[in-house]
């Protein structure tokens, strides 16, 4: 009889984990990325210029189950191994990892993730359309590997909200979409040590537009982030954008501030065109301007961009950055140079 009792509890048990199976769909994607990478520095000292090849590989997760209410429950894992100049001890690394609620009342979203802030902003150097676009995994210009990187005032070195939550443990509500208008909040709790109260709060949103022929969208975020100590002061940044298109011609406009401290400010402006020559090739020029409000510190950059589809599922890209850094009152380093990406990109 225990025999029995045990085999049947087996069989329900199994049952119900197909019917579990049977209700969720499961997805598996991810990438690799192959660059080489040449910068010409205006810093004479040994180490400023040089080139490297430098490969990514992304694998994302996905698990997605829709309930008999209308509830839709999705889990996410992205696992991520990133090296240069052939490193053979690369680790792989959960980058992001979340769960989320999608129903009428809109979608919370639990774990380590993109804050609404980094989900409904833009920058123009997202229209570039390559992963070595300023704010990808290239070290920035102004703190290269020949200058001390810790005394300069520039927060960031484009347009989009300077300082969010990313993929940092964060409680994110993005509200239904209301006609154009979407949304959103993340809060973030820094921990509850006695130098850990760098607590983030975050606001966003975007309304999207049509007039005709042109398609287009406005973008806005507000971050604010609390003193790490108690008494410390509280750290604020802000972007807004537009983004219109209209055929095969797109631009950006962003603009940025972020306080580095309470008394210093960056201020950062980027514009961008993109234009589609076709369906397998884009061309994209940036411009972009970093400002520090006290000590005249300054970052300018042309960046131009080219993406073509080889054939599905494998794209190539190649950017320039012509940079100019000039170091105000700071005790870095300028530099006035540039900066050539080429990458090839395999999508699974």
């Amino acid at each position: 009889m225990r025999k029995l009792l045990l085999t049947t509890t087996a069989l329900v048990a199994a049952g119900a984990i197909s019917t579990a199976a049977n209700a969720s769909d499961f997805s598996i994607s991810g990438n690799y990325k192959w660059s080489y990478d040449e910068r010409d520095s205006g810093i004479s000292t040994t180490g400023a210029s040089g080139d490297r090849m430098y490969t990514e590989q992304n694998f994302t997760l996905n698990w997605v189950n829709k309930t008999d209410s209308g509830l839709e429950i999705s889990m996410h894992a992205a696992l991520n191994s990133e090296g240069a100049g052939g490193n053979a001890s690369e680790i792989i690394k959960n980058e992001e990892n979340s769960i989320k609620i999608k129903g009428g009342f809109g979608t919370i979203q639990l774990g380590s993730d993109d804050g609404a802030g980094d989900q409904l902003t833009r920058t123009a150097h997202d229209i570039l359309g390559t992963p070595d676009a300023l704010h990808g995994d290239l070290p920035a210009f102004h703190r290269t590997a020949a200058t001390s990187g810790t005394t300069g005032n520039l927060g960031d070195d484009n347009a989009d909200l300077p300082n969010d939550i990313d993929d940092e443990a964060n409680i994110t509500y993005i509200l239904p979409k209301m006609g154009g208008l979407t949304l959103g909040a993340s809060y973030r709790d820094a921990g509850s040590g006695a130098a850990e109260n760098a607590d983030e709060t975050e606001f966003a949103g975007k309304f999207e537009f049509s007039a005709g022929e042109v398609n287009g969208s406005i973008h806005y975020g507000q971050h604010s982030q609390d003193g790490a100590t108690v008494g410390a002061a509280s750290l604020d940044a802000s972007s807004m954008a537009i983004d219109v298109s209209m055929g095969n011609i797109r631009a950006v406009f962003a603009s940025a501030k972020k306080d580095v401290t309470s008394a210093i400010e960056t201020e950062i402006k980027d514009f961008g065109v993109s234009y589609k020559v076709n369906d397998a090739l884009s061309l994209a020029v940036v411009q972009t301007e970093v400002d520090e409000n006290t000590g005249g510190e300054t970052l300018d950059v042309t960046s131009v961009g080219a993406t073509y589809t080889i054939v599905s599922g494998l794209n190539a890209s190649l950017t320039y950055h012509d940079y100019d850094y000039a170091v105000g009152t700071s005790s870095e380093t300028a530099d006035d140079g540039s900066n050539t990406t080429l990458s090839i990109v395999a999508s699974f």
